[in-house]
C-alpha cells in the first residue's frame, strides 16, 4: 500500500504540495506561496460570514425558499431534513468534506453519480412509494422507532442489571424499525462491502499476488521507492511491542468495564480488521474513499453476541477503528515517501502524536459537549449545521439494531427488514460485467467503474447533510480543467483556512465564551 506508484494517496498529496510550497526553495515555490496565502486570506476572511454571520449561505435551500411551508418541498429540498435538490452552500466546512480539488476524478465521478442516484432518485421514490412503511417515520432521521413511528423506547428493552435485552420487554413493546434511508443505508454498505473484496480481487489481484511473491529485490521501484532506500526501514519489533502491549491492555478493558466483551470478541474484531484492511486500502489508496468496516462489525457481534449493545459497540470501535488507524499509518508513511522522510522518523513522530492527542481530543471532546449540548442532543438544531449529534446518534441507534435486538430479530426470517441481506450476495457480482467489458474492451475504461465507490454515495443518507452536492460536484468539475497547477496548495489553504477560523469562532466567540452574533433573517431558526 505504499510503495506500489499506483497507490497515490490523494490526500496525502496535499500535504506535500503545502510543506513543499513553505519549505522548499523560494525561486521554485514562490507563486505557489503567494497563492496559498492569498486563498489562504481570503477563505479565512469569507469564513466568518457562512459560519457566524449569515449562517444561511451554509444550506440555501432553493426550493424550500420558494414554498417554505410545504412538507414535501422541505423533503426534496432541504439540506439538513432531506435530500439537498436545488440545495446550494457556500460553505468551504459543507463544500470541501468530499475532499473535491484533490480526489481523483473517476472516483468523484462513481461518488457523486452514487449520490445523485441514491439522495436525489432512489430515496424519494422509496419514500412516496412507502416503502418498508416509510411515510410513518421521518424521511432522513437516524432514530428508531417503533410501529406506530414514536421513538424506541430502547430504555424499557434494557435490564437495568444485565445491560442486556429484557425478552419480555420486547415481546411487548415489538421489533424497532428505521427511517427508509437509514434501512437503505444498511442496504447500500452491504454491496458495498462485499463489491469491495471482489473489485480488489478482480481489478489488482494479479498485482497484489505477484508482489506477495516477489522479494524485496524484485520489486519494480519508482524513483521515490529508489531514493528511499537509503533510510532503514522500521524494525518488525516496533511494531509487535505496540499491538501486543495495546492488545493486552484493551483484553483487560473488556473485563474491567461495562464493555463486556470477551478476549476472543477482541481478537475476532481485530482479526477483522486484519483481513480487511487489503482491500480497503487499495480503494482509499487510488480514490480517496473508504468503504466503511461498521456495519459487518456490527452485524458479526451482533450473531456471537446477541443482547449486549455496549459490547457491540466496543466491537465496532475495535474492528473498525483498528483497520482505520492503520490506514492512516499507513497514509502518513505514503507521506513520508513523498517527503523522503526517513520511516523510523515518521514512526516516531506518529507515536508522540498519537499519545499527545489522546489527551487533547478527551480536552476537546469534554469542551465541545458542555458547551454545544443541545445542539448534539437535538434539543435545538444549529443554524450553521456543524454541531449536530448525528455521528452519536447513528452509534446508539446501531448498538440498538446490532447489539441490543440483535440481527437475528432485526433481520429474521419475518422482519420486514429481511430483504437487504441481499445486497451481500448482489455485492460480490456487482463488479463482473464491469470487469467482463474492460477484459474485452480495454479501451473504453470500464475498469474506472468502481461499484464499492458508488455504493459509498448511494448510503450517505441519512448520516450526512445534503448541502454539499452540487457545489462539490461543481467544484471537483472545475478543478479538472481550471488551475490545476495549483489544485493542491489551492486545497491546502483553504482547508487550512477553514480549520483555523472554526476554531477561532468557536474558543472567541458562539462557543466557549458564547458571543452569537445579533439575530436577523439571515442567522435565525426560521431562515433555516
Amino acid at each position: 500500500l505504499v510503495r506500489p506508484a499506483n497507490m497515490i494517496w490523494p490526500a496525502t498529496l496535499v500535504f506535500a504540495s503545502m510543506y513543499t510550497t513553505l519549505h522548499g526553495n523560494a525561486k521554485e515555490t514562490q507563486d505557489k506561496l503567494r497563492f496559498f496565502v492569498i486563498a489562504f486570506s481570503c477563505i479565512f476572511v469569507w469564513q466568518f460570514v457562512p459560519q457566524y454571520m449569515f449562517t444561511w449561505l451554509t444550506s440555501m435551500a432553493l426550493l424550500c425558499l420558494a414554498a417554505p411551508a410545504n412538507a414535501t418541498i422541505k423533503k426534496l429540498g432541504s439540506g439538513y431534513h432531506g435530500v439537498g435538490i436545488l440545495n446550494f452552500s457556500l460553505d468551504w466546512n459543507a463544500i470541501g468534506q468530499s475532499g473535491p480539488l484533490f480526489t481523483p476524478w473517476f472516483a468523484s465521478v462513481n461518488f457523486y453519480v452514487g449520490v445523485f442516484l441514491g439522495a436525489w432518485i432512489i430515496a424519494p421514490l422509496l419514500y412516496f412509494n412507502n416503502v418498508f412503511e416509510a411515510k410513518k417515520f421521518p424521511f432522513t432521521s437516524t432514530h428508531p422507532f417503533d410501529k406506530n413511528g414514536h421513538r424506541y423506547n430502547q430504555t424499557a428493552v434494557i435490564d437495568p442489571t444485565t445491560g442486556s435485552l429484557n425478552i419480555t420487554a420486547y415481546e411487548q413493546i415489538g421489533p424497532v424499525y428505521l427511517s427508509v434511508t437509514f434501512a437503505a443505508g444498511y442496504f447500500w454498505s452491504f454491496i458495498g462491502l462485499t463489491a469491495a473484496l471482489s473489485h480488489v480481487v478482480l481489478f489488482y489481484g494479479d498485482e497484489i499476488w505477484t508482489r506477495f511473491k516477489a522479494s524485496r529485490s524484485e520489486e519494480k521501484e519508482d524513483i521515490h521507492t529508489k531514493m528511499m532506500r537509503v533510510y532503514p526501514e522500521i524494525p518488525n519489533l516496533w511494531h509487535g511491542i505496540i499491538f501486543v502491549s495495546m492488545l493486552i491492555i484493551s483484553i483487560i478493558l473488556g473485563y474491567i468495564t461495562e464493555a463486556n466483551l470477551p478476549w476472543w470478541g477482541l481478537l475476532l474484531a481485530v482479526a477483522l480488521a486484519c483481513i480487511m484492511v487489503l482491500p480497503i486500502g487499495v480503494i482509499q489508496a487510488i480514490s480517496n474513499n473508504q468503504v466503511g468496516l461498521n456495519v459487518i462489525t456490527e452485524m458479526i457481534c451482533g450473531y456471537v453476541l446477541p443482547g449486549r449493545p455496549i459490547a457491540n459497540v466496543y466491537f465496532k470501535c475495535y474492528g473498525y477503528m483498528a483497520m482505520n488507524q492503520c490506514l492512516l499509518l499507513v497514509s502518513d508513511l505514503k507521506l513520508g515517501h513523498y517527503m523522503k522522510i526517513p520511516p523510523r522518523s515518521m514512526f516516531i513522530s506518529q507515536l508522540w502524536g498519537t499519545t499527545v492527542g489522546c489527551f487533547v481530543n478527551f480536552w476537546v471532546l469534554k469542551m465541545i459537549i458542555v458547551s454545544k449540548r443541545p445542539f448534539l442532543d437535538g434539543t435545538l438544531r444549529d443554524p450553521t449545521g456543524q454541531w449536530t449529534g448525528y455521528a452519536s446518534q447513528i452509534f446508539n441507534t446501531a448498538s440498538i439494531v446490532w447489539g441490543l435486538i440483535g440481527p437475528a430479530r432485526t433481520f429474521g426470517a419475518d422482519s420486514l427488514y429481511r430483504p437487504l441481506l441481499w445486497g451481500f450476495l448482489i455485492g460480490i457480482f456487482a463488479p463482473f460485467p464491469f470487469y467482463l467489458l474492460h477484459r474485452k474492451y480495454p479501451k473504453s475504461q470500464f475498469n474506472l467503474v468502481n461499484v464499492p465507490l458508488i455504493c459509498f454515495g448511494l448510503s450517505i443518507l441519512p448520516g450526512a447533510y445534503t448541502n454539499f452536492i452540487i457545489m462539490g460536484f461543481i467544484t471537483s468539475f472545475l478543478s479538472q480543467y481550471y488551475g490545476i497547477r495549483y489544485n493542491y496548495v489551492l486545497s491546502a489553504a483553504l482547508d487550512s483556512g477553514t480549520q483555523i477560523v472554526t476554531m477561532v469562532i468557536f474558543f472567541c466567540l458562539n462557543g466557549v465564551n458564547k458571543v452569537p452574533f445579533p439575530e436577523w433573517w439571515g442567522n435565525n431558526r426560521e431562515s433555516q
